[in-house]
Parts: structure tokens; C-alpha cells; sequence
């Protein structure tokens, strides 16, 4: 199986090399546990790799997330410059569709169905940050017949794709997301019961054509990104 580097070495020893190309990965976690820098560390190795990528925000601006990036030593502007990685930014999509005055259905991008109209067909990395914004008053079976077919969409199309979801949302949704994706990363914040502290943990409970571990994975976050503790150091 053909994998992608997570921009992690330590995840990607875990990972058997990297995320499964192809494939869709859901990132789930709290607020501050690193999602979004998770993703950007990712997309920075997937770009110097030479990697076609879109990055859909439906929080942050794009402006933000290169901002963010920079501070961690990972500067995607060069890369949005050369257009080989676009940012796309939900909120301003959205207000343009208003002000256009689409009313056509199929054009609305609050729809997770309708996001494949606003991917380039050269696109080989897709990241959504953060998914839980479309489960906002949608019925649990049409929103996992949505990821369902967003994921076999994506999939279909041999793109690689991390599906940032906020823990709130994915817990209200019975976490039904990781029903429809190919693996799961979350990511928490709990007292550690040796140490009293709260401290950053890492758990992957599914990853479908590779060999994991189920034990939780200390790390922390630095000036170069998302750091893991080695196993010896997971108190």
C-alpha cells in the first residue's frame, strides 16, 4: 500500500510510512489539541513532495492558517503563490454564493455533498478543517449518508483526504464519522494520573491495512509543531 508522510516521523513509524494515499482520515480532538496544526504539518510535507493540495476552511481564514504555519516553521505561502496549494475559505464561499444570488440547490457549499465543485480535478490532497460546521442541524442518517458519499467520492478519485471534525460535534454525532473513513486519529487533553498534570495524548483506533497499536501516544506541542514522547515516555 502506497502511503504519504503525515510531516510527522514518529506518527508515520506508527502509521506504517504515513497515511494510506487514496484514502480518507478522520482527525478528531478538542480545542487546542492540535488539529489544525496536525493538518498543516501534513499539507507542507504533501506540497514539497510536489503534491497538488486544497485546504477547505470553514473557521480559520486562510490568511490565519499561513500565519500559523509560519510561526511553526512550516510556510505554505510559497506554495499558495505557485498555486499548488489553494486555501479555500467556507464563510467567504459562502457569502459570495448569497451575493451572486445562486439559488440552486446543487451550487450551496454548506451542502458536504456539493464540495467536490469546488475541487480542482488535478487536486491529489484534500483537507477539511472542520467538518463538524455541516452537522449543525442535520439529522444523524443524512449527515453520515453525506460523509458516506463524500469519502467514496474522495476515495473514487485516489485523493488523499484528512477530515478535521471538533470533538463536540463528533460526540452529538454518536461518532458516526468513523464509520465512513478509512482511520481515526484523535487527539485529547487529560490528567495524567502519574504526573497530576494535564497533558496531550494521541489515540488511533482504526487505520484499515495497517498494523497499530492501540496504546496512548503522549505528545505536545512546540515551536516545530506536534512533537510525540517515545514509548518509553508514556507515563
Amino acid at each position: 500500500m502506497t502511503r504519504i508522510s503525515s510531516g510527522n516521523i514518529d506518527l508515520d513509524k506508527r502509521l506504517q510510512g504515513g497515511f494510506p494515499e487514496g484514502e480518507c482520515v478522520l482527525i478528531t480532538g478538542e480545542p487546542g489539541t492540535g488539529k489544525t496544526i496536525l493538518c498543516i504539518q501534513f499539507l507542507y510535507n504533501a506540497c514539497k513532495q510536489g503534491k497538488k493540495c486544497v485546504m477547505i476552511a470553514t473557521e480559520e481564514t486562510p490568511e490565519k492558517i499561513i500565519l500559523h504555519g509560519k510561526a511553526l516553521g512550516f510556510d505554505l505561502e510559497p506554495f499558495v503563490e505557485n498555486k499548488q496549494l489553494s486555501m479555500i475559505h467556507f464563510l467567504e464561499m459562502r457569502a459570495k454564493n448569497v451575493t451572486d444570488g445562486y439559488n440552486n440547490i446543487s451550487m450551496y457549499i454548506d451542502d458536504l455533498n456539493n464540495l467536490g465543485h469546488i475541487i480542482q480535478e488535478d487536486t491529489e490532497v484534500v483537507v477539511l478543517d472542520n467538518m463538524g460546521t455541516f452537522s449543525i442541524g442535520m439529522d444523524l442518517k443524512t449527515f453520515k449518508d453525506k460523509i458516506e458519499k463524500l469519502a467514496y467520492v474522495l476515495s473514487n478519485q485516489k485523493r488523499i483526504s484528512l477530515m478535521v471534525m471538533d470533538a463536540t460535534a463528533h460526540e452529538l454525532t454518536h461518532r458516526i464519522a468513523e464509520y465512513s473513513t478509512y482511520g481515526t486519529i484523535r487527539l485529547m487533553t487529560k490528567e495524567n494520573p502519574y504526573t497530576g498534570k494535564m497533558e496531550r495524548f494521541m489515540y488511533i483506533p482504526k487505520m484499515r491495512g495497517t498494523k497499530i497499536s492501540l496504546d496512548i501516544i503522549n505528545y505536545d506541542i512546540t515551536e516545530e509543531g506536534i512533537k510525540l514522547f517515545p514509548p518509553k515516555a508514556n507515563r
